[in-house]
This record gives C-alpha cells, structure tokens and sequence, in this order.
C-alpha cells in the first residue's frame, strides 16, 4: 500500500531530524580544560556589554581560538539576546552550541531543538525535582544535551538525585550577585566526598577573568570553563582566550 511506504519513509524522516548533532559531552572527555565562550550583547547586573554587537565576529574569533563550545543567551528582555541570534551562528559553526535561556517549560526545549541548540541550560534553582527530572528527560528523547546549573550545596543534593551528566558550577550568588570562585572548589569537594566524581562532566561557571583565575580552576580538575563578560569585553577575544592559556 503507498500509505505503508509514506509512513516508511517519514519514520526514516523523523529518525534524520532527531540524530544528535555535536556533543559537548565529548569535548568536556577531552584531557584539557574545555572552553565555553559566550556571545551575550547585555545583561541585568552589567547592563550593555557589547556597544557594537556583532555574533559572527564574535564568533570568528571564538573558533580561531579554539573555542569547544558557543554559548549563546536568548532571552531578550534582559540580555538583549534572541533565538535569531542562534540561528545565524547554527549557519555558521559546527560547534556544538549551548541555548542560555531560563527554561521553565517542555515547550522551550522542544524551540531550543528546532533552533539548532546542541545543548541546553537547566537552572536548578527555578526548577523543582519532578520538573527537572521531566525536562532532563525530554531533554535525551530529543538527543540534546543539559548543562544542569547549580549555585549552593541544596541544589547541588537535588542534582545528584537526577539523571544529569553535566553539572555546571555557577560562582554567582543569586542573592546579591557577588562572585567567589571557591564556590566551585567547595561543591567539587561535595561531590568528590560522595565518591561521584566519575558520573559528571563538571563546568565552572561566571567571574572567570584571569589566567590566574584559570590556573586555580585546572588545579581543582573540572572539565570545562564557561566565560562571557570577559571575552565580550576584549578588544581582541582571540588574543584575550590566548592570554588566559585557553588556545
């Protein structure tokens, strides 16, 4: 019957849209400090960070540094972001990219995956458990990948009961906005106490500036580094990610 071979072929059709595209998983496996470099024109502590916004030049210099990872903000209202921003450098990258949005809702992993996001942020601390264990499943039917965001140790416990394989570290206090780097080293040792070190790829995340900075965070031996004010405010992002020991 020609409907039998319709339906055939859209199965075939259907498996082509839902093949995973590039893996962040597997540049976090890589014996090196993997890079995450941000495009983001604003945001609500900085204000505007970037006067003369422009994604692809941004993301030329990211790739000639040897960026792993493209992490863009999509949220307009307060970064100045938007999901067109993804698509044009999804044209232009074969990067995997990270969609950095505040998801609340299946519907808005379901836009991350049509966009071309690769990868998508979870924020444990807008999230129940039940609802974070339903978007990080939806999140593998649809062959994306979850950083899942944690900032204290009560997330992190709330984490570790999910089935989540990247737990991104953020030094930002959610209260007053400070930054302190040892809030990666104390939830690293968290999870190096409960002997779970091998089950996460571990990123650092916010107030990364310096080599200095990145030194501090190779010595704690997390699999990746996330940084967006730093390199949006360098004249040259390039030399900037080289300066860092990044390159």
């Amino acid at each position: 019957m020609i409907l039998d071979k319709i339906i055939l072929e859209k199965k075939k059709e259907v498996a082509e849209i839902k093949k995973q595209g590039a893996s962040l998983q597997e540049k976090l496996k890589e014996d090196k400090l993997s890079l995450l470099a941000e495009i983001k024109k604003a945001s609500p502590s900085k204000g505007l960070i970037q006067k003369n916004f422009n994604p692809a030049v941004q993301l030329k210099a990211y790739k000639e540094a040897g960026a792993d990872c493209i992490s863009i903000l999509t949220d307009q209202k307060f970064f100045q972001g938007s999901n067109q921003i993804l698509r044009e450098v999804r044209k232009l990258t074969e990067l995997p990219i990270l969609r950095k949005e505040f998801i609340i809702d299946p519907l808005q992993i379901y836009e991350s995956f049509f966009i071309g996001a690769d990868v998508i942020l979870l924020i444990a601390a807008v999230l129940e458990l039940e609802e974070l264990k339903q978007l990080l499943d939806l999140t593998k039917k649809l062959n994306l990948e979850a950083i899942v965001e944690v900032h204290n140790q009560t997330e992190l416990e709330a984490v570790i009961k999910t089935d989540a394989e990247i737990i991104g570290i953020n030094n930002r206090n959610l209260n007053d906005f400070s930054v302190d780097l040892k809030t990666t080293e104390k939830l690293l040792k968290i999870i190096e106490n409960k002997a779970l070190r091998d089950q996460y790829s571990i990123i650092a995340e916010s107030g990364i500036k310096t080599k200095k900075d990145i030194e501090y965070i190779k010595e704690l031996g997390v699999d990746g580094v996330l940084i967006g004010e730093t390199l949006m405010k360098a004249e040259n992002p390039e030399a900037k990610i080289r300066e860092l020991g990044l390159a």
